[in-house]
């Protein structure tokens, strides 16, 4: 189930779906206290930090 959750966050910043994406990193956090292993938790900051560096792609389409 883990992985599933980091592959939907994956997909929620990809998508630039933030508030859905927040919920997930939330998710990953308590998976990473669980087992006491942060290497998701540190992949799931660089993609979010890789993706909020990126320009994002619907500001020429009216996204917010």
């Amino acid at each position: 189930m883990h992985d599933e959750v980091f592959a939907a966050f994956a997909r929620a910043c990809k998508e630039e779906e933030f508030e859905l994406a927040e919920h997930l990193l939330c998710a990953i956090e308590v998976i990473a206290r669980q087992q006491d292993d942060c290497e998701q938790l540190d992949a799931a900051y660089a993609l979010l930090a890789q993706t909020v560096d990126r320009p994002r792609s619907g500001a020429s389409k009216g996204k917010r």
